[in-house]
């Protein structure tokens, strides 16, 4: 027998039902069908019949063994009862219908079941203002989240409402992380929980009160405490940080990040980002009042945003601050501790079209050393002014102009401003794997100088610059059905400048460049406009690659190129030594990418002339995934670096992941960057810890320290903190 109630209206206090009774098939009590026995297993609500049209909303559907009317509506039901309403579906073995309340009061073993939650416990009420389950089990189906609670209210509208509350995402079978609540409160569509009076209590063991928290129901975007760390500092003692990340709005968002350090105080850290439709910013502050050891505040702050102002101009800002030189042997992570000299703050406008680049800038710096001298702190240039622009016909000629106008500005030294422009004509002769290109300019400089001496205030400098660059492609297939091509890339150039005495012109940011093969081709062997070399040389080089022929994927590249000086340099910066080679340094670049998970990088720079190494870096990477990786680096430059790098971050098992970095100077005969650490995880829970040794700051000075950090699913869906650590310092890191 089945009984359906409609809804119809409301009208003067009073709900009209309409009962529709269903024919009764046995004509004998013995006869009825027999119900199958109440169990724990979930019974689904019976689906309507195909022809059967969709029931109007409020529609209640019950279904029952054994049905008893009484004269004043009310009805009792019993017997694996199931009432289903406005897409929820609810099972008992007693239900009793109060027609003066509409109230349906269930007991016996109880389940309800909606589209985001599922309930069980021993008593139930259901009525007009919402459902109450008694001493239930509850079940998130849309997030893995589940517990225990006195009760269960449902009186609004996508709230769930929970007392005396136990709540994990941890499987039934190995719950080993709950919050243990007084009250939890469920928003099913906002997609957030918060408790009040909250112990969150790790294998048993309670770790940590909280009045209030708040935590996701799934894995989008939210506002919340995101994973805390705790750790400790030879230098700042004993540190605790636990951010907290605002969702303003679906494009800016906010985290905030107290951490307290244990022999300085409370640092307030904080990071703004904005996203809009013409660019993107991200301002970070940290402030540290009145640091205990350093006895003063400490603080650091730093802005980075693009704007596209229309009309193909753009505005970029990137500034830095802080408080004092030694800040970032304090506070910073990995080299940045030590190696920081300069914060540079830099404000432009450019606009680049088919024709124009035009560019104007105000550039200073922040000096964090204090051992420079103040003539060897770079000049800030306020502001700078640079336009160039490219002509080219069909037929090939073509000209360019490119200029530059600076304010160099110093407390210390020569200043003055510094007027540069190069007109050239050329003709580019281009065909299908081929290419000639003839080129003049004319290089016209001149300053206007304070402080220049017996030199004069205002040396120019006038000179001509030919050039001839001409390259090959040449290409095969390779491999089995040609599925590979090879190719053999000569380039050859000539240049001509002829000598100009310039010592008479001031430097201002001027300096050798690193070799590398393109500088090699560069036409002035000086990086800035101080100094124009000389030159009767020919430089010349070849490539070879290997691609896939259907993709263009690249697995392997190798360079090799030098040049020759058909006569003597005599261009030279103050205090360099005349260049007396023939021949420049020999440049080789080997790339191997991607052959069965490795990855070769190779460069060196030898002089010819001394048989030497004067540059070399070596890196072999395997990387099978984002948490499989292993790096093996050495690098050398000659008089300055000499070291070592090897780190790795590789899984063991099902549940432990392995991470560490060494870095040993053979200059100074020791590791100047060391840790190792691990991470366990399980379903719900990780647990990471790390132990670093280091030089952090430029008096050689080391500092101990370590971190940990627990992380509970399901109480943060924002990515770790101490992920950016690991990330910085293990190339190829990416967490799965």
């Amino acid at each position: 027998m089945t009984v359906q109630m409609n809804v119809l209206q409301r009208h003067r206090g009073c709900l009209y039902l309409v009962l529709l009774l269903g024919a009764v098939v046995a004509p004998a009590r013995a006869a009825e069908p027999e119900c199958p026995p109440t169990t724990g297993v979930e019974a689904a609500a019976p689906a309507p019949a195909a022809d059967e049209p969709a029931d109007p909303a409020g529609t209640i559907r019950w279904s029952g063994c054994h049905l008893a009317v009484q004269a004043n509506g009310d009805t009792e039901l019993s017997g694996d009862v199931t009432v289903t309403t406005n897409g929820r579906a609810m099972h008992c073995d007693r239900l009793t219908y109060q027609a003066s309340t509409q109230d349906l009061k269930m007991s016996g073993t109880v389940r309800f079941e909606d589209a985001t939650m599922r309930v069980t416990g021993d008593a139930g009420n259901y009525g007009t203002d919402g459902a109450l389950f008694t001493h239930a089990q509850f079940e998130m189906l849309q997030h893995p989240g589940r517990g225990v609670a006195d009760s269960v209210s449902m009186r609004q509208p996508n709230i769930v409402e929970l007392s005396k509350v136990s709540y994990t995402t941890c499987p039934r079978e190995t719950p080993d992380w709950e919050l243990n609540a007084r009250r939890i409160t469920l928003d099913t569509k906002s997609m957030r929980g918060v408790g009040h009076h909250t112990v969150v209590v790790f294998k048993g063991v309670p770790i940590l009160y909280l009045p209030w928290i708040s935590f996701p129901l799934s894995d989008a975007r939210q506002s919340g405490f995101l994973y805390p760390t705790i750790g400790s500092s030879s230098r700042s003692g004993a540190t605790f940080s636990i951010p907290w990340y605002w969702n303003i709005a679906p494009n800016q968002d906010l985290t905030a990040t107290p951490t307290y350090f244990s022999r300085r105080g409370v640092n307030l850290g904080t990071e703004y980002r904005l996203l809009t439709e013409s660019g993107q910013g991200t301002l970070r502050a940290d402030f540290l009042p009145h640091d205990q050891l350093a006895k003063q505040d400490r603080s650091w702050q730093r802005l980075a945003a693009v704007e596209n102002l229309g009309a193909q101009w753009r505005m970029q800002v990137n500034a830095q601050n802080v408080s004092d030189s030694h800040y970032f042997e304090d506070f910073g992570q990995g080299p940045q501790a030590s190696s920081t000299v300069f914060l540079p703050r830099d404000l432009s406008v450019t606009r680049r079209d088919d024709t124009w680049q035009l560019g104007a800038q105000l550039l200073n710096y922040q000096t964090l050393d204090d051992q420079l001298a103040p003539d060897q702190q770079p000049y800030e240039q306020l502001p700078r002014l640079d336009a160039s622009g490219h002509w080219q016909a069909s037929s090939g000629l073509g000209s360019d102009l490119q200029a530059e106008l600076i304010d160099f500005r110093r407390n210390t030294g020569v200043t003055g401003w510094r007027a540069w422009t190069q007109p050239g004509v050329g003709y580019d002769y281009t065909r299908p794997g081929f290419y000639l290109r003839p080129h003049a300019g004319w290089d016209l400089t001149a300053y206007q100088l304070s402080g220049n001496g017996t030199t004069g205030n205002s040396p120019s400098r006038s000179l001509p610059v030919l050039t001839l660059d001409s390259a090959l492609q040449l290409e095969r297939a390779a491999g089995s059905r040609d599925t590979r091509r090879v190719t053999l890339e000569p380039r050859f150039k000539y240049t001509y400048i002829p000598y100009r005495d310039q010592s008479a012109i001031p430097v201002f940011d001027t300096g050798t460049p690193d070799p590398n093969y393109v500088s090699l081709f560069s036409t002035n062997r000086y990086a800035g406009l101080d100094r124009i070399g000389d030159a009767n040389a020919l430089t010349y080089g070849v490539t070879t690659r290997m691609l896939e022929a259907s993709t263009g994927q690249q697995y392997l590249s190798a360079t090799l190129g030098q040049s020759v000086n058909f006569t003597q340099p005599r261009v030279i910066l103050p205090g360099q030594a005349p260049d007396t080679s023939k021949h420049s340094d020999l440049l080789a670049d080997v790339d191997l990418m991607g052959y069965r998970h490795w990855n070769l990088h190779y460069e060196l720079a030898w002089n010819p002339q001394y048989s030497q190494t004067e540059k070399s870096i070596l890196g072999l990477q395997y990387l099978r995934s984002g948490n499989q990786v292993v790096n093996l680096n050495y690098r050398y430059t000659r008089g300055s670096v000499d070291q070592t790098d090897a780190s790795t971050a590789w899984p063991i098992g099902r549940h432990w992941d392995l991470y560490a970095r060494g870095v040993y100077s053979f200059l100074d005969h020791r590791a100047t960057d060391t840790f190792a650490g691990f991470q366990y995880h399980e379903t719900c829970w990780g647990l990471r810890f790390v132990v670093r040794d280091a030089v952090t700051a430029r008096s050689g000075a080391r500092e101990t320290s370590w971190y940990l950090q627990l992380e509970l699913r399901g109480l943060s869906s924002v990515g770790s903190g101490a992920d950016s650590f690991l990330h910085g310092s293990i190339q190829g890191y990416s967490p799965q």
